[in-house]
Parts: C-alpha cells; structure tokens; sequence
C-alpha cells in the first residue's frame, strides 16, 4: 500500500534524474499537460496517451503532468465550456464536425463534447508556454535538485538507488 502512495512521487524523482535532456523531459511535460487537460474516455485521449508512450520523451515527466493537469483541468470546466461551445456554434464549421461525428469512429473522437473541444483548444494555446517554462525549469532546476535528492538517505530509497546498489558486482 506505501508503495502504491510513493510511486507518483518516484516518478517524479526518476524524471529529475535521469539523463535525459531539458527537451524530452519538456517535451514530455508537455504532451502530459494536453493529456491531463482533456477530459478522459474519448479517442483524443487515447491517441495522447499513445502518443506520449511512443515518442522518444520523458514518460515520468508526462504522467506527473498529466496527473496534475487532470486535477486542475475540472476548475477550467466553464471557461472550456464555453469556448467549445463558441467553436461548435460556428456555421462555417458545422458541415465539419458533423462530418466528423458521420465518421466511423466519429462520436468516440469527441468532437461533439464542448468541455472536451474546449479544454484539447485551451491545452493547445498554452503548449508553447508550457514548454518554454517547463523547459527552463528543468533546465535550471533539474542538476541541483538531483544533487540534493540523492545527498539524502530517502531520496536514495524514493529513487531506488538502494536497490542498484545491492545488485551490483
């Protein structure tokens, strides 16, 4: 059971200390962001998921995001909510979305949800913020904190380090 309450904070750990570079763990972040804002149980997030698995970033860093971002994603509800239903009222792109949903897998895309086109547009205009922040946090953060996670005898065991060790030679 400790385990189970200890392993987002592994992960976060392990995306701290890893090898990767600023960019994949920003990267990551990121595709985590757009995952944890759109809401669950439609193809949008599937493919993000999928998407996150199978490109070359930090995954540790895309599930801390998205676990986050899933939490603070229901408080931007009204606001997604209307910008959805804003973009879904236009008569240009009508004959679209209904063509969407006519597709085969059309209605589990979940274009026809306004929360859910409203929260994948919101997610989409703060990706580039969100990158270039994560990016510099990572960047200047990243080295000390993983000097400082490591120092201590927990952040060993947070990390696993104690295990490695056993193993070796």
């Amino acid at each position: 059971m400790l385990s189970l309450l200890l392993h987002p904070l592994r992960q976060l750990f392990a995306a701290l200390l890893t090898n990767d570079s600023p960019n994949q763990l920003s990267i990551g972040f990121t595709i985590g962001m757009v995952l944890g804002f759109v809401p669950k149980g439609n193809l949008i997030a599937l493919s993000l998921a999928v998407l996150l698995c199978a490109v070359k970033v930090n995954r540790s860093a895309g599930l801390v995001a998205a676990a986050i971002f899933s939490c603070v994603g229901p408080w931007a509800d009204g606001l997604t909510h209307k910008l959805g239903s804003t973009l879904l009222h236009q008569p240009g792109l009508q004959g679209f979305f209904a063509w969407i949903y006519d597709l085969p897998l059309g209605p589990f895309i979940g274009f026809h949800n306004t929360v859910t086109i409203g929260s994948l547009l919101l997610a989409l205009y703060v990706t580039y913020p969100c990158y270039y922040g994560s990016h510099l946090l990572f960047e200047r953060y990243g080295p000390p904190v993983a000097r400082w996670v490591t120092r201590y005898r927990i952040g060993r065991a947070l990390t696993g380090a104690h295990f490695a060790a056993r193993f070796e030679g």
